[in-house]
């Protein structure tokens, strides 16, 4: 999974790779969300090597270049990138100390979890609400 939180709204995306993310996966996920915005984008970004695909990179430098402006996380802050503390209560709610028979049992675990957050912005803009005020942005 990937995913992206809009800031100011908490809007919440995600899309699901039928293997592990890629470079390619990644670039139709970029697509997905500039097809959704007519303003600039800025994605932050961890340390994962597809970020820095050969792919990604193209597309950064062809397509994405007018809108897209990436940010990358500093190596171990994942305090900064409000997405992953919505991992962290992702995991808490779908998949911590549950017994799942069959891996379809946990994807449909998280996908109803991610339902919640898409359905009640709330639950997503309470995870960002640290973040804002660091940036001291109400």
């Amino acid at each position: 999974m990937s995913g992206a939180i809009e800031f100011f709204g908490g809007v919440f995306q995600y899309m699901e790779a039928e293997d592990k993310f890629c470079g390619e996966s990644y670039t139709v996920f970029l697509k997905r969300i500039l097809s959704q915005y007519d303003c600039p984008v800025i994605p932050v970004e961890d340390g994962a090597p597809y970020h820095g695909a050969g792919v990604v990179k193209d597309f950064l430098e062809n397509k994405g270049k007018d809108r897209l402006s990436i940010y990358r996380q500093l190596s171990y802050s994942p305090d900064f990138n409000p997405i992953e503390k919505l991992w962290k209560n992702t995991k808490r709610d779908a998949t911590h100390c549950k017994f799942f028979p069959e891996s379809d049992d946990i994807r449909a675990s998280v996908l109803k979890t991610f339902k919640k957050y898409i359905e009640d912005a709330a639950k997503v803009i309470c995870v960002m609400k640290k973040l804002r005020n660091c940036a001291g942005v109400a």
